[in-house]
């Protein structure tokens, strides 16, 4: 499994209804926290953001382009 670093693109495995985010929606890393947690990033097509969870890594999937 690649790991997941700064930058990269993510997918949730699994949804997140406190922060109206759905399985399979993408975001990107902006931070890396303790204990297998990352912060992520969700912005709209203009680049606004509207969500910024903490994520644990086993709810994760990395997106290669």
């Amino acid at each position: 499994m690649e790991t997941i670093q700064l930058h990269d693109m993510v997918a949730l495995t699994t949804a997140l209804p406190e922060y109206g985010l759905r399985r399979g929606e993408v975001g990107v890393v902006i931070n890396l926290g303790p204990n297998n947690q990352y912060l992520l990033e969700f912005a709209d097509r203009n680049g606004v953001s509207y969500a910024m969870p903490t994520v644990l890594g086993d709810h994760l999937l990395k997106v290669f382009l």
